[in-house]
Formats: structure tokens, sequence, C-alpha cells
């Protein structure tokens, strides 16, 4: 990515995230600014109300704000592959597959079985950047998340997707960033124990439920120039102890601020 291209996506990127930051500073002013005791009173009261969690990491962390191009990538190397059907989608950028011979897996040895698959390159292409992610995948579904230097992606841009029906792994669909360019220095972010605690003084948190996990990934924030901004984002799963339900939160690392679908890309929370 040339200079002048870097510069015209900064303008771009930092004038809609002055409107984006505006939009939510009526919410961060929610977002609690805990002392230790304080944070410690807000752990004892989601005990009281019988909201269990591990061990939260207190240590903030550090991120950056991302830039990537569309690439054709997938469709330039297809030939490569063997014992599948394939379709790529030009808009989408997403390569679309149906095995000739479905993969017969079961609940307890389909992450060892699919990680065999996607490692050889004549079943999936840049296999070894993608890695398996529990927290994405469902009883119909087995989703790998596109990895690299900067950690992982949980979205739709850069993502490998199994369909599972009657216990086969029958295709996948498959999309992929090439490259990420850093565009801006490297800031600071929530850490895990602020971001749980803030969901809850905020009313996100029901009681009588599980916080199941907590991950930090990227995800798109916005598109530019032809060009897809990605931000830290931590995903925290809630499950609901009465209802059964299980719920995502996504929330802004940096601000802290809880992310709707419009402001991030697809929706996890339903997936």
């Amino acid at each position: 990515m040339d200079f002048r291209r870097i510069e015209i996506i900064f303008l771009v990127v930092f004038l809609a995230l002055d409107v984006f930051l505006l939009s939510s500073f009526h919410s961060s002013q929610q977002v609690i600014s805990n002392s230790t005791t304080g944070v410690a009173s807000t752990l004892t009261d989601m005990r009281k109300r019988n909201i269990t969690f591990g061990k939260l990491d207190k240590k903030a962390g550090t991120a950056y704000y991302l830039g990537a191009q569309a690439s054709n990538d997938l469709a330039n190397n297809e030939s490569k592959l063997r014992g599948q059907e394939l379709e790529y989608n030009q808009s989408s950028n997403k390569l679309m597959s149906t095995l000739d011979d479905p993969i017969s897996v079961t609940d307890s040895n389909r992450k060892e079985k699919m990680n065999k698959f996607v490692k050889k390159e004549s079943n999936i292409l840049f296999g070894d950047e993608y890695v398996y992610s529990p927290q994405l995948s469902t009883s119909s579904e087995i989703v790998y998340a596109e990895t690299g230097p900067f950690g992982p992606m949980y979205d739709k841009t850069g993502q490998l997707t199994f369909s599972v029906e009657n216990g086969k792994v029958t295709g996948y669909t498959q999309t992929y960033m090439k490259r990420l360019d850093i565009l801006q220095e490297k800031q600071t972010t929530k850490s895990e124990r602020d971001v749980i605690t803030n969901l809850y003084s905020s009313s996100e948190i029901p009681n009588n439920s599980k916080i199941t996990y907590a991950n930090m990934a990227y995800t798109k924030l916005l598109e530019a120039k032809g060009s897809t901004i990605y931000i830290p984002v931590w995903f925290v799963s809630i499950h609901n102890k009465d209802s059964k339900v299980d719920t995502v939160k996504k929330v802004n690392a940096f601000t802290g601020n809880l992310l709707k679908t419009s402001d991030s890309g697809d929706d996890y929370s339903n997936e």
C-alpha cells in the first residue's frame, strides 16, 4: 500500500471515528471509572446476584487500528484445490466449496479431524493462517478465524466456516484478508476485568448468569475508499441460567463502549 493511499485512508478513517466517538460519548459516561475498592465491591455484588465467572485479568493490553484491502488471492489460487466443487463470489470475495466426499465427525473428534484437513493445501487455501474457534462454532458450523501477528479476527471478512449436516462436514465458505496494515501507533486497551465489571454496572449482565468466555479479537469497524478498518473488540459470552440463552456482548477494547451490530459489522450473538 503506497504512502498516498495510507494518507487518504487516515483522513477518512479518523473523520469517521470522530463521528463514531461523538455518537458514543453519552454511553461512555455510563462506564464507571472503578477504583480498586470499587472493582472489588462490584465483583462481590456480582457474586451475590449469582453471576459466576473465572479469574478476571486486570492487566491492560495494547492493540492497533488496522486497515486492509480486499484480496483476490482465493480466486487466484483455487486451482490448487482438489476433491471439491467451487464457486467464487467476486463482490464479497468469498469462496464457496462443496466437498466431493463429506467428512464424518463427532463432537469429540471434529476439531482434530478438521485441523488435519485445514492444514493440507489441496484442501484449504492458506489453511495455516486459520485457527479453530470454539467460541464462534456451533453444532452445525465449525468456524476457523484468520489469525496473524496482531491476533485473531472474529469477522466474516477473514473466516473459514464448515457446514455440518447429520454428523458430516459437507462443505465450507472462506474469506481471506491477505495483509493488515497498521494505521496508528499502538494504544492501550481495556482489561478483561474492566470490561466485565463495566458491562455489569451498565446492566448488561443479568442476575443468575455465567460469563462463559471473554476474548479480544479484531473485527470490522467501517469501510472507506475500498479498504476495511479493523479495531480490537472484547467478545463476552453470557449464559443466562434461567432462559438457557447465550448472548455475546461486543465491547470496543479502546474505549470500553458497547458496540451494536451497525457499529462493527456482523452480529455473532445468534450464530
